[in-house]
């Protein structure tokens, strides 16, 4: 309950805080916490009496008109639209705070001082009700500023690949808005659903790398470029994730093609991939991938003539024919299997009875890698 004499006293500054406004501006200008800050001057004066209006008449229990009672919120956006960093703006809030326990003392009579005394926790409270309300107004303003700085980020990535890079003021802009150099190196990594992981956020920081990321229908992607005279491939800074790396590309001319092609290429990261690959490392699946609704013909044709055969010497002879096509060696093949020689030749006569198709001439060998990648899709 507020007390009569703070409240007697809070209605006598209330009479006229210029002078409370002006002490207050020529004490934050001896702190130099505003130097260089975008607010003019003006703005200050203005905000200063209506924040000391509002401490005031909640100190001494009074009614708030209006256009005070919104003062926080407004006062808190506004100086998050100005870029005034956090600190400072609580560093004159409680500012606010001395001023007026300053004033409220120099007009209490001897008599009051107790009363006074007694009433602090008022000033205190008031001058942390505006504090919260400046606050909590100033970090929503930042969280609305990053999301429509994101979301227009967004809009210009999203001209620039519908225009396939063509566009070269579409091009100067997203360089504009994006943070990057119009004629870098860019290369593009791909990733399934979900976020970028933090670590690898975290990472490309340390290592400087300008980016851009964005979702995409099929995931997300992040479009980096690449530093200078940089000797490390873009892959490597993401061991341990998940994801497709696009070839490296000159320009953002270049990256909406790029994109297409990481996102290929995720498509095609073989099920047992728990790190990053390369586009170069993933042609046939792209290949096979990209022939759609005949996927399944081409694994008719090559591979139709199996299914003839007990399964479980399907298994073994696509086991053995997969391990060949990776080592292009009887003799590996075998020691990997655990076989003799003679057996894994008698398997791959066996294939190409069933199939038609000899795995030694290199025709052949093409149409059943395809086949294979092909028939991971079903």
């Amino acid at each position: 309950m507020t007390s009569e004499v703070v409240e007697r006293l809070s209605r006598r500054l209330l009479r006229d805080v210029g002078p409370l406004a002006d002490r207050f501006l020529a004490e934050l200008a001896a702190t130099r916490a505003y130097d260089g800050a975008a607010v003019p001057d003006g703005v200050l004066l203005a905000d200063a009496r209506r924040s000391l209006e509002l401490i005031l008449r909640r100190v001494g229990g009074l009614p708030l008109p209006e256009h005070i009672a919104g003062a926080s919120a407004e006062i808190g956006a506004a100086r998050a639209e100005a870029g005034v960093p956090l600190d400072t703006l609580l560093q004159a809030v409680r500012l606010d705070a001395r001023v007026v326990w300053q004033e409220l003392r120099l007009h209490a009579d001897l008599c009051d001082l107790d009363s006074l005394v007694a009433g602090a926790p008022q000033v205190w409270e008031a001058v942390e009700h505006h504090s919260m309300g400046i606050m909590a107004a100033y970090q929503q303003r930042v969280l609305e500023m990053a999301q429509e700085r994101q979301d227009e980020r967004a809009r210009w990535f999203a001209r620039l690949l519908e225009c396939d890079g063509r566009h070269p003021d579409i091009r100067r802009q997203v360089a504009t808005v994006l943070g990057l150099d119009e004629g870098a190196a860019f290369a593009v990594v791909a990733f399934p659903p979900g976020p970028l992981p933090r670590s690898v956020r975290e990472q490309l920081d340390v290592l400087g790398v300008r980016r851009h990321t964005q979702d995409r229908p099929a995931g997300s992607i992040a479009v980096l470029q690449l530093p200078a005279r940089s000797n490390s491939a873009a892959e490597g800074w993401f061991r341990g994730v998940r994801c497709a790396v696009s070839p490296v590309v000159d320009g953002l001319a270049e990256v909406p093609r790029a994109v297409r092609l990481a996102e290929l290429s995720v498509y095609a990261l073989p099920p047992d991939a728990s790190g990053p690959r390369a586009t170069r490392d993933l042609w046939p699946a792209i290949a096979a991938g990209a022939l759609g609704e005949f996927r399944a013909d081409l694994v008719r044709d090559a591979l139709g003539g199996l299914a003839d055969l007990p399964a479980r010497d399907i298994a073994r002879l696509l086991e053995t024919v997969e391990r060949y096509l990776s080592t292009g060696s009887v003799a590996e093949t075998a020691r990997q299997l655990y076989c003799h020689r003679n057996t894994i030749l008698n398997r791959l006569r066996q294939f190409t009875a069933a199939t038609g198709r000899d795995i030694m001439t290199s025709t052949d060998a093409t149409v059943i890698t395809l086949a294979l990648h092909a028939r991971a899709y079903e």
